[in-house]
């Protein structure tokens, strides 16, 4: 991390907890070891250290060093009367034997017992996108439903059930937090929103982003690789439930998806991005799918693009205009999701089997 960052103690503090809450637990643990080395007295940090322990013994310790700082640390104080009352549970419960309660014999007191379990150890994870908080890391939210670790990609696209309302709350948390200040933790969650969203072409972005914040971070030039090979659509539709319908339908089949909802934000994305395909609706406002054709197939760089028409009439006069206009080929909407995979396989495949004709 910068020294600049490490001016402000609360800024590193930060960045260990995100690192923490997106399931990076060891990058967690090494923000909070760089951190307590330049600022010993931390609290906070010193009861994350304990939190993200994974070892019984390092976890007393932190917990016995926020003590050194201050005596009256009552989450430390509980934390470790509640973790040696597990303890001893688990060593004795099995045997039918009371657990032991102290030196005199004695059962603790009401009070004794109530400063026990008021205040357990900090949560030793938290979900990055709806912050509910679990003992164990959770490889998939219990709440929210969203994978919480930058895993298999193939996994985002399988994964069903996921509270798109909570995923975006928190993408609009970050983009305010991201425009205040730049942060590889802030870009990496917004990269893991987005695959949760089955929008890896746009999680492409950030994690190019995080990786110019954190040079040479293998697990993110691994992602960015793994993505990068993903052929790219850009499916241009003024209908959000058909960009949904075809973003999530391909993203599942391993492609990455970009989406427009008219003609002018398609020639944008074209701008951006060279795809593998195009598939264009061909009723938009501003510039119809015609019109968008026929500027994608007299421009030298995307001439060669195939462009599959999506319309909602099956007639032979938009057909003919279509190929007129140098489309590729024609889908009646809707379709069937089997005929949607057909038809971009036929053609990316086509493509990239082209000298040359792989594009990035």
């Amino acid at each position: 991390m910068a020294d600049a960052a490490w001016a402000k103690p609360q800024v590193a503090l930060a960045e260990a907890i995100t690192a923490a809450k997106l399931g990076q637990r060891q990058l967690a643990r090494q923000l909070l070891a760089e951190l307590v080395e330049r600022d010993p007295k931390n609290e906070s940090a010193w009861l994350w250290i304990a939190a993200l322990s994974e070892d019984k013994q390092q976890a007393f310790n932190a917990l016995s060093r926020v003590l050194d700082i201050n005596p009256n640390n009552q989450q430390a104080l509980n934390a470790l009367a509640l973790a040696r009352l597990q303890e001893s549970s688990i060593r004795f419960g099995s045997g039918g034997r009371k657990p032991p309660s102290g030196d005199n014999g004695h059962q603790p007191g009401e009070a004794g017992q109530a400063a026990a379990t008021s205040a357990p150890l900090p949560a030793a994870w938290v979900c990055p996108v709806c912050t509910a908080p679990s003992p164990r890391a959770e490889r998939r939210c219990p709440r929210c439903g969203i994978l919480a670790m930058l895993a298999d990609l193939e996994e985002f696209a399988q994964n069903k059930g996921v509270n798109e309302d909570a995923v975006h709350q928190a993408m609009q948390r970050l983009q305010a937090r991201l425009a205040k200040q730049e942060s590889f933790a802030d870009r990496l969650l917004m990269a893991l929103c987005l695959l949760n969203l089955n929008r890896s072409a746009e999680a492409v972005q950030h994690l190019k982003k995080s990786a110019e914040l954190q040079p040479g971070h293998t697990g993110v030039e691994r992602l960015l690789g793994k993505l990068s090979e993903r052929r790219l659509i850009l499916a241009v539709d003024d209908s959000l439930t058909v960009r949904k319908i075809v973003s999530i339908t391909l993203e599942r089949l391993g492609y990455r998806v970009h989406t427009a909802a008219d003609g002018m934000q398609a020639l944008a994305r074209l701008s951006e991005e060279t795809p593998h395909l195009v598939l264009l609706d061909i009723t938009m406002p501003r510039m119809d799918g015609y019109q968008v054709c026929k500027v994608i197939k007299q421009a030298p760089a995307t001439k060669s693009i195939p462009v599959v028409m999506l319309s909602g009439k099956d007639g032979f006069f938009d057909k003919v205009k279509g190929r007129l206009a140098g489309a590729t080929d024609y889908i009646t909407k809707p379709f069937k999701e089997a005929t949607l995979a057909e038809v971009v396989e036929k053609y990316t495949a086509a493509r990239t089997s082209q000298p040359g004709g792989l594009m990035r």
